[in-house]
């Protein structure tokens, strides 16, 4: 059985779905975008039965009011439906933008009038395969209207008014060629949003699934407390004692925030969210480890269309985990669900970080000139940045795949979490003059960042040998040297500047592989890359 993912809801029919995803991914591969829908409908249910599933395609369903046969709604004749092994509805779709609302809810359509439990929108129209698990609803609102849109209604006949304010009897579907009957109502289940009996979970705000959220992540962010953390989670505002600080002659908060950026999306599209929390805590850290602080405590914003309680709870167990492993405390956070904000099945990650440094330990050191060394630590992989382009590079390859040269999947490869350079580099900070974190800019950007306006950074470009990764992006994207340099890290995520006497002291009290990957020398504040 298909290994479990974070956020992911279980159900008996995840073998199929599983199983149904791997023909759909093959169908999108052969053929590719630019058909019309009928020939991913056909090659699909060709994979599917050659595996020996049943297949119905346009299947029919009968739709009755009272002792009225008034229309049908065929599933798969005007929108290409299958439905297979009497369980699972399939709908295929060959669109030039993503699925959207009116997708999802002629599905959801199709879920209720069929009384399947699951269904899946494949959409083969753009350059990666997009879909959508969709589930039957708990009431029926605006995607009555889609219903209604589904229905062919026989000349003469008509269907309930949706905005009838007397009680009508429900419609009745009839699943022809089984004894499958199923009534939906119609009067309970379009109330009108803004009646008196709204409420805000109908708009689209769970505030159950919030305080779901909160108790799966609870105790990971209560095992990042310290003794200073007065109010954590639950608080109004978080409460740290800064006595302690006391003890320091002149200390300096040192604060940053930032994002995850579309790694986030990438993510979500395989379902591995923990590393996402490990991403964005380990950025902030060493945002600020570059001006030498360490930090103190970090806060968190979690924002989605539709709140998923597992889903969110494994992102901040996530941060939770990098917190502990960097003695911060996980101080506090907001968990915001924004219906028509986020398009559906979206979520965005930022954060915020406090740390503090003595006012004269705080980097760049005033001392940098021509001569000193720069020592090159390795990154863990993309880290959260240039996954716009990474993106784009492979939009028409599965994740999934096993790629030789990297010895791993290359989602594996790419989301491998952004590593913190604090447990190495902080005890350290006495022989180093300067830290640039390459983070979005690659080199070009970062490094002039920290330099003094008259001197220059030389990179010799041939001093480390950038992971296979960086080469497999750079061909498949066609990318210009000059740009990989100036967009991605290239197996450099955090550059030392130090003295020529102090590189010997330096590599050999970090406990892994370094390189000297260049040099300060007279110059404008710019990086000049030789090979």
């Amino acid at each position: 059985m298909a290994k479990q993912k974070p956020g992911y809801v279980i159900t008996k029919y995840d073998e199929l779905t599983y199983k149904i995803n791997g023909f759909a991914m093959q169908v999108h591969n052969e053929l590719k975008p630019g058909h019309k829908e009928k020939f991913y409908k056909i090659r699909l249910a060709e994979l599917c039965r050659a595996d020996g599933l049943e297949v119905n395609p346009e299947q029919r369903v009968e739709v009755w009011v009272g002792d009225m046969l008034v229309g049908y709604m065929l599933v798969g004749y005007m929108f290409l439906d299958l439905w297979i092994e009497n369980q699972l509805v399939v709908e295929c779709k060959a669109l030039s933008h993503q699925l959207t609302n009116d997708e999802v809810y002629q599905a959801v359509s199709y879920l209720a009038a069929t009384g399947t439990e699951v269904g899946m929108i494949y959409n083969f129209g753009l350059s990666r395969l997009d879909y959508r698990r969709i589930f039957p609803p708990s009431q029926i609102q605006n995607w009555q209207k889609s219903l209604y849109r589904a229905i062919w209604v026989k000349p003469g006949m008509s269907l309930p008014p949706l905005d009838t304010e007397e009680t009508v009897s429900p419609i009745r579907f009839v699943v022809q060629g089984t004894d499958r009957t199923i009534e939906v109502p119609i009067r309970s289940s379009v109330e009108n949003p803004l009646s008196p009996s709204a409420d805000y979970k109908s708009s689209g705000v769970d505030i159950d699934a919030g305080n779901r959220a909160v108790d799966l992540m609870k105790e990971a962010v209560k095992s990042t407390y310290t003794a200073s953390v007065l109010a954590g989670i639950g608080s109004f505002g978080g409460l740290f004692d800064a006595s302690t600080l006391k003890e320091m002659k002149s200390p300096v908060l040192v604060a940053s925030t930032d994002g995850v950026g579309t790694k986030v999306k990438l993510a979500g599209s395989v379902g591995r969210y923990r590393g996402i929390g490990h991403d964005i805590v380990n950025h902030c850290i060493n945002d600020i480890l570059v001006q030498g602080a360490r930090p103190l405590f970090f806060m968190d914003y979690f924002a989605t269309s539709k709140l998923t309680p597992e889903l969110t709870a494994e992102v901040v167990t996530g941060m939770a985990e990098a917190c502990k492993e960097s003695g911060m405390a996980l101080l506090g956070g907001e968990t915001a669900e924004m219906p028509g904000v986020y398009q559906p099945n979206e979520f965005d990650v930022a954060g915020a970080i406090i740390g503090v440094v003595e006012r004269n330990e705080i980097l760049p050191r005033q001392n940098l000139k021509a001569g000193d060394v720069l020592i090159g630590l390795k990154s863990s992989g993309p880290h959260t940045n240039g996954y716009s382009l990474i993106r784009k590079v492979f939009a028409d390859t599965s994740l999934e795949i096993v790629i030789p040269e990297l010895g791993c999947s290359l989602a594996d490869a790419l989301l491998s979490p952004h590593r913190s350079y604090y447990s190495i580099l902080y005890s350290l900070l006495s022989e180093i003059k300067a830290l640039a974190h390459i983070t979005g800019g690659g080199f070009i950007e970062n490094i002039p960042r920290v330099l003094p306006d008259d001197l220059d950074a030389k990179i010799q470009i041939g001093s480390w040998t950038p992971p296979l990764l960086w080469k497999l992006i750079q061909s498949e994207g066609y990318i210009a040297t000059d740009e990989m340099y100036r967009v991605f890290n290239m197996g450099i995520g955090m550059i030392a500047i130090v003295d020529k006497d102090s590189i010997a002291k330096v590599q050999e009290s970090i406990p892994e592989e370094t390189f000297i990957v260049g040099e300060l020398i007279k110059g404008e504040k710019k990086v000049q890359l030789v090979e």
